[in-house]
């Protein structure tokens, strides 16, 4: 997962709390705020019923709805106000309703009065939860809208980020010029790309130093080599020579061919390093199997061996021609020299696989 997709998962789980918890603030703090305006409603209304009992006005019949509720008790003593919530049947709606109720008990004019008035609490209860599911929808659009803002400002501010990915992607040092990476309004970035330009340079210049030390080490080592051959070669014509000198001689070459073959074997892994064998070409591995085949029969016969090929036509595989010959040319002849003598040799070629198999001992 990128860098961006997981700065924006962890901002909507953050944000799926952040709306729960908001909506159950907002509908906390309105829920309180209605029952605290309708507490002082009531607490008016009994004091205004109060004033009237103690005025000593007949308040009976003056309520039809029975609210508030007076009704006349044995002499007690005055109750404080109690605030209380049930639930009462609404003829009007045909159910029970929430209802908020102020109850005491006051004295007036000698005679003793249970006082209660109501508040039905059904359409401020809807009232508050129309509101709070409003605000947590609007609040969660808004932070959709936040977390889709975030996610365009960050794709824009990680543009210059992902110029120099693909730029380190497709970086090769066997360019002609040193590759440089471009700058972008971002200190940050501009700093990063800095430091990539001159890291650009300074392995462009190592690679064509050790690429020209390559090239300078090739020709001043083969031209030694093939100078000690030649004069190898000249003093085994030249007469007369004993039999130890010959030998000498021969043990000579062998050890100057040793040498050079070991100098092209270096040579070729250093060019393999610097990715110096860059082209690719649809390489017929059948005809190269044959043709190398073709070209070890003398030895193949010379030590006997059976050979059993099964060779698909036309299997072509993308690569470097060389480096392709190169390969083929030495699996053959590790097979072969490494077999025993009178042994047999399998080759097997398809377009999933190439495998070869001597009868020589493991190693």
């Amino acid at each position: 997962m990128s860098l961006l997709r997981k700065t924006l998962l962890y901002l909507v789980l953050a944000s799926v709390p952040v709306v729960v918890g908001g909506g159950w603030l907002f509908h906390t703090i309105i829920y309180r705020g209605i029952q605290y305006e309708i507490d002082e409603q009531l607490s008016s209304d009994l004091a205004f019923v109060c004033r009237q009992l103690a005025e000593g006005q007949n308040l009976r019949g003056r309520y039809p709805l029975n609210n508030p509720s007076v009704v006349e008790i044995p002499a007690t003593r005055p109750a404080k106000p109690v605030f209380s919530d049930t639930l009462e049947y609404d003829w009007s709606e045909n159910e029970l309703v929430p209802v908020r109720r102020l109850m005491t008990t006051v004295s007036a004019r000698g005679r003793s009065y249970r006082v209660v008035v109501r508040q039905a609490m059904g359409e401020f209860h809807e009232i508050a939860r129309l509101l709070s599911l409003a605000v947590t929808g609007g609040f969660a659009v808004l932070l959709g809208l936040l977390v889709l803002l975030n996610g365009w400002v960050s794709r824009q501010l990680w543009r210059p980020f992902y110029r120099l990915s693909d730029g380190l992607r497709h970086y090769r040092l066997d360019a002609e010029t040193p590759p440089t990476f471009s700058g972008s309004g971002i200190a940050e970035f501009n700093a990063v790309s800095a430091a990539f330009n001159d890291m650009s340079l300074n392995l462009h210049r190592q690679y064509r130093a050790q690429k020209e030390f390559t090239d300078h080490a090739a020709h001043e080592m083969q031209t030694p080599l093939a100078s000690v051959m030649a004069q190898l070669d000249g003093l085994l014509a030249t007469e007369p020579l004993t039999r130890e000198q010959v030998a000498l001689t021969e043990q000579a070459q062998g050890a100057v061919r040793r040498l050079a073959n070991l100098n092209k074997g270096l040579l070729l892994l250093t060019k393999i390093e610097n990715r110096q064998f860059a082209g690719r070409e649809d390489v017929d591995v059948t005809a190269l199997l044959s043709e190398k085949l073709d070209a070890l029969a003398d030895w193949i016969e010379h030590k006997g061996l059976r050979v059993s090929t099964h060779l698909d036509a036309g299997v072509r595989v993308p690569m470097n021609p060389h480096l392709a010959d190169v390969l083929v040319t030495n699996l053959l002849t590790n097979a072969i020299r490494h077999n025993e003598e009178g042994g047999c040799l399998r080759l097997w070629l398809s377009a999933e696989k190439l495998e070869l198999a001597n009868s020589g001992p493991a190693p």
